[in-house]
């Protein structure tokens, strides 16, 4: 019999990871995990260059604009939550689809779209509602 995911703890355990894991740890993760191009257009960038640099702690560790950095934290916490849960190719596939909760935006255009605390945690809904199922 199948053992049932604790979706709770992976929520907990990613917003956790979320808020200690130094930027340019997070910035490597989603590289490795969804993806340069994904991962820049979802923070908003045209260019993984940032991103790369973000990794390499070459780009004094992380973004300069506050928005792009609660993008980045939000975006780890999802695909941290996503890939735990299921896969990384699951995460990958979550932000890219139209989403019914986005008004059937992807979250990836969600996020790089996002100007406030508010749009952020209209993306943090439509996640728990994918891990809650």
């Amino acid at each position: 019999m199948p053992t049932a995911i604790d979706f709770t703890g992976i929520w907990e355990a990613a917003h956790k990871a979320s808020v200690t894991t130094p930027e340019p740890e997070k910035a490597a993760y989603l590289l490795e995990t969804i993806g340069p191009r994904i991962a820049a257009a979802a923070l908003g960038m045209s260019d993984a260059r940032p991103v790369k640099a973000w990794a390499r702690g070459s780009d004094t560790g992380g973004p300069r604009e506050a928005m792009v950095t609660k993008r980045l934290e939000v975006l780890y916490r999802i695909t941290r939550a996503i890939s735990d849960a299921y896969t990384p190719g699951v995460a990958s596939r979550f932000l890219r689809s139209a989403n019914p909760q986005l008004d059937d935006n992807a979250p990836l255009l969600a996020l790089a779209e996002a100007k406030s605390d508010k749009d952020l945690r209209e993306v943090l809904v439509a996640t728990r509602a994918l891990l809650e199922g």
